[in-house]
């Protein structure tokens, strides 16, 4: 009895200790087999209806890390599904016994652990020490113990619940931050996801959006292991889990896919992987389905309910991120339009300046994804390259349209557009960004361009880029008065006034442009660019 007052207490601070899950687990097999003299122990828990080993003690305890009994299976089983305690003499002469154990197979006792008066696992404990039988006391010890247990385990799940909860909404918190930031929409997707994934203890999740043109749902972001086999697939609406809730617009929890009739396991097939349980909820845009999230497999326990209402809320976060993208890019789209109808206004002042911004434009994007820029640098990039002569718009007719070489005097108003360009879009606050690259794309490494003659470092990044573009795109096209250069002279000319006229990187990231195939060696036939 002492003893057993001594573990009791031990318990009691165990109950408050704050120690990890598979820490309290362990010590509470420990007392288990010190009250009941045992050699050897395990404790199983139930997770998607078979028995897991989490803790096991004695001779062979390493062997059952991992293993799995199917639910209802030997003496554990019949013990997590009567609810009941159970004693066996002589393990091997027990019809019940499944032949697994951590000892010589003796003796044992098993007692289930409830949580919430459901049975939540199995504790057992086997061989007496000194070959003795276990008793109807021992019983009752091991099931007093065990009530105790699942009072820790309880609060234990409390405390668990308490602190799911806090990450819940600070996951909220960051990916309501994470998809209304300026990073690159498909890594912001990606990583909301991630986030997301990862709070609902979910295996794998997808987003899946509506493809407006064939009216399919297509993987957007599909995370997991098989995520790349999986984006390859397309769903008709009303096809799979997913399809349903795309074409009813409802929420769906389903603990057992294989038995749903609505499940489709084509996305299964293709990648090999198992979906046990889901939890897929529509996303919508005022009132209509624009896309589905989907959480799939639930490391611990299946979805529920609550699952769902979480699960709910990021797909509202979601749902107004795909409408602020969407009014973005329709945005950004009627300023392409605007801007390049002005710079062709521009080029069509000079009838030997055709395409010439369409050119440094795909020019300059291919060096920027060589350099590895970002998302965001790249989008500068493009709206810089194709903003770059807007100042061009004052400069004479007679000085843009001249047939031959321009004067001094000419030659210094012409320099004068990247100024003018400024004091142009300088009145659009929104487009101040640009404005360096397009005002210092005739900068000189060495300090000898203009407008004002900066050096190396201090010339922007996106000036160097279109410099070297612009430059290409000069010299491979013809004008009245001479003939444009072929591509591999005009590369070794950028090769040669690399790291005095042209940024170095800037020049090798462009031969790699051209090696990728990311872009092709201009024609000599192609009309003339500007000045």
């Amino acid at each position: 009895m002492a003893i057993e007052l001594d573990i009791y207490r031990e318990i009691g601070s165990l109950a408050v200790s704050g120690r990890g899950r598979q820490s309290i687990l362990g010590r509470m097999m420990e007392y288990a087999l010190k009250a009941t003299d045992a050699c050897s122990g395990a404790l199983y828990f139930l997770k998607h209806g078979d028995l897991s080993f989490e803790v096991a003690k004695g001779p062979g305890a390493e062997k059952l890390k991992g293993l799995r009994l199917r639910a209802g299976s030997g003496i554990a089983g019949l013990v997590a599904r009567t609810g009941r305690p159970y004693i066996s003499a002589d393990l091997k002469k027990d019809r019940a016994w499944a032949g697994i154990s951590v000892s010589k197979a003796g003796n044992m006792l098993a007692v289930p652990l409830k949580v919430k008066r459901k049975a939540a696992g199995v504790i057992e404990v086997m061989d007496k020490a000194g070959g003795g039988a276990f008793t109807k006391a021992d019983l009752g010890t091991l099931t007093s113990l065990a009530n105790h247990f699942s009072l820790i385990l309880e609060r234990a799940a409390m405390v668990a619940e308490l602190e799911a909860r806090v990450a819940q909404f600070s996951t909220l918190n960051e990916v309501s931050a994470l998809l209304n930031s300026t990073l690159d929409r498909r890594t912001v997707r990606r990583r909301a996801m991630e986030a997301i994934t990862g709070l609902m203890r979910a295996e794998a999740g997808s987003l899946l959006l509506v493809d407006e043109k064939s009216g399919q749902l297509y993987f957007e972001v599909a995370l997991g292991k098989k995520g790349a086999q999986v984006k390859q697939i397309r769903l008709d609406i009303g096809e799979g889990i997913a399809g349903w809730v795309a074409k009813h617009g409802r929420p769906l929890v389903i603990p057992d896919a294989a038995r749903d009739r609505r499940f489709s396991a084509r996305a299964d097939q293709k990648s090999r992987f198992k979906t046990r349980d889901m939890v897929c909820v529509p996303i919508k845009i005022k009132g209509r389905v624009a896309g589905v999230l989907q959480a799939i497999n639930r490391r611990e326990g299946s979805f529920g309910a609550e699952d769902m209402k979480l699960f709910e809320l990021f797909s509202n976060q979601v749902a107004v991120a795909l409408d602020n993208a969407r009014l973005y890019e329709e945005l950004m789209e009627t300023f392409y339009d605007t801007s390049g109808a002005l710079t062709e206004a521009i080029e069509k002042r000079d009838p030997y300046t055709g395409g010439h911004t369409r050119r440094v434009l795909d020019f300059s994007l291919a060096i920027a994804g060589n350099l590895g820029l970002s998302g965001t640098e790249i989008e500068l990039v493009k709206l810089s390259a194709l903003l770059h002569d807007v100042g061009k718009i004052g400069v004479e007719d007679c000085i843009l349209r001249k047939e031959g070489p321009l004067t001094f005097e000419e030659a210094a108003m012409m320099k004068m557009h990247p100024r003018i360009g400024v004091e142009i879009l300088g009145h659009v606050p929104r487009l101040k960004e640009i404005i360096p690259g397009m005002l210092f794309h005739h900068e000189r490494v060495d300090g000898t361009g203009y407008p004002e003659g900066l050096k190396d470092g201090d010339i922007p990044i996106i000036a160097r880029i279109i410099s070297v573009a612009d430059t290409y795109d000069a010299m491979t096209t013809t004008r009245p008065y001479r003939a444009g250069l072929p591509h591999s002279v005009a590369m070794e000319e950028l090769r040669k006034h690399s790291g005095t006229q042209f940024d170095a990187k800037a020049v090798a990231a462009f031969a790699k442009a051209f090696r990728n195939g990311d872009v092709s060696p201009a024609r000599q036939d192609s009309p003339a660019p500007g000045r």
